[in-house]
C-alpha cells in the first residue's frame, strides 16, 4: 500500500538525536528566528537552519512553518518545545547539582559521635561546615563508642568520632588526640592553689567519677591504686560534661577530658594538670574500603583545625 501524502515520516526506533539539534530548536523558539538563536548558540544561521531540518527529518515532524519573514511554529513544533523546555529545565537543575557536588558534596553526611562530643566540639564544627555547605543535610547520631563502630560497619554512619574502637580490621581509624585528662575544680575550692593536683590530693574530696566497667574508669582507677589512694564517689555518670556541669555546681571534683571540659574553662570550673593522668583519645573510623565522599572530607578537616585550636587554648587555660 502507498503511503498517503503529506503523512508523518516516523524516525528510526533506535535513532539517536544530537542534543545539539535540540538546543538550536530552544533556540530559536526562545528567539523567534534562526538568527537570533545563532548569536544565542554564537554559532552561524546556517548551521542552525542545518539542525532544524535534522531535528525535522529526524523526527518525522514538521516544526515550523516557512512564512515570508518569519518562522510560524507548527502544532507539533509548540507540544515538542513543551516537552524540550521541561527537559532543559532539567539540564540546568543537573549541572547546578554537578557545581554543587563537585564543591561540598551533596545529600546527607550522617556522623556518629560519644556524647560528650556531641555536645562539645561537634555542634561548632556543624556550624563552620553549615555556613560553607548549605547544600549538605547533617543527620547526628550520638551514642557509645561500641555501638557507634556497630552502625560504621553497617553504612548507618558515614563516619564516627569514638573514644575506643573494636579489635581487628572491622573498620578503619585515624587518630584525632591523645591527651592527658586534667582536674577540674569549683574556682573557690582549696585546691586551685596547687600547680598541679596529684592522686593523693584526691583522699577525702568528693568525686565526680565515670561508673566501673568503663576502660577510662579502670585507667583512673590503676592511678589511684598505683598510688594507694582510696577515693569518695559522691556521683557516678558516663558523661563527662554531666561531671562538669557538677563540678560548677560546687557539687564535687572530677578528672576528665580536657577537651570536654573546655566550654566549662571561662569562670565555671577551674582546671588543673593531673598526675600521673589517664589518657583520653578520639578517633575517627569509617567504613572499611569505602572511599570518603567529600563532604566527610570537608567535615574532617574543619575538626582537625578547631581540635588543633582547642589544644591551644587548653595549654593556656590549663598550664600543662
Amino acid at each position: 500500500m502507498r503511503g498517503v501524502s503529506g503523512a508523518k515520516r516516523h524516525p528510526p526506533a533506535q535513532a539517536m538525536i544530537r542534543l545539539s539539534h535540540f538546543e538550536a530548536f530552544n533556540a530559536v523558539m526562545r528567539s523567534g528566528s534562526m538568527t537570533a538563536a545563532a548569536t544565542l548558540l554564537h554559532t552561524s544561521q546556517p548551521n542552525i537552519s542545518r539542525a532544524i531540518s535534522r531535528l525535522e527529518s529526524e523526527t518525522g515532524l514538521k516544526l515550523f512553518d516557512r512564512l515570508p519573514g518569519k518562522l510560524q511554529p507548527t502544532s507539533d513544533g509548540l507540544a515538542l518545545f513543551e516537552e524540550v523546555r521541561r527537559s532543559f529545565v532539567g539540564l540546568r537543575q543537573l549541572t547546578e547539582a554537578a557545581h554543587r557536588i563537585h564543591r561540598s558534596g551533596s545529600g546527607i553526611l550522617r556522623l556518629g559521635s560519644v556524647q560528650s562530643h556531641s555536645l562539645a566540639v561537634i555542634p561548632r564544627a556543624v556550624k563552620l561546615f553549615s555556613d560553607t555547605f548549605p547544600e549538605v543535610t547533617i543527620s547526628i547520631h550520638a551514642a557509645h563508642s561500641d555501638v557507634l563502630s556497630r552502625w560504621v560497619q553497617e553504612h548507618i554512619c558515614d563516619f564516627a568520632l569514638v573514644s575506643t574502637t573494636p579489635p581487628g580490621d572491622a573498620v578503619e581509624r585515624e587518630e584525632l588526640y591523645n591527651i592527658d585528662a586534667v582536674c577540674i575544680l569549683p574556682p573557690n575550692h582549696p585546691l586551685v592553689r596547687k600547680a598541679v593536683i596529684t592522686p593523693a590530693d584526691l583522699q577525702g574530696q568528693p568525686l565526680i567519677t565515670v561508673p566501673r566497667g568503663e576502660q577510662i574508669r579502670e585507667m583512673f582507677d590503676k592511678v589511684l591504686q598505683d598510688a594507694g589512694v582510696d577515693v569518695n564517689d559522691v556521683v557516678q555518670t558516663p558523661y563527662s560534661s554531666i561531671a562538669c556541669a557538677l563540678v560548677a555546681q560546687g557539687i564535687g571534683l572530677a578528672v576528665v577530658n580536657p577537651f570536654v571540659a573546655m566550654p566549662y574553662l571561662q569562670g565555671d570550673v577551674v582546671a588543673r594538670p593531673f598526675l600521673p593522668a589517664p589518657t583520653h583519645s578520639a578517633i575517627l573510623i569509617y567504613p572499611k574500603g569505602k572511599p570518603k565522599g567529600r563532604p566527610v572530607k570537608n567535615f574532617v578537616a574543619i575538626l582537625r583545625q578547631l581540635i588543633r585550636e582547642d589544644h591551644m587554648t587548653i595549654k593556656g587555660r590549663v598550664q600543662v
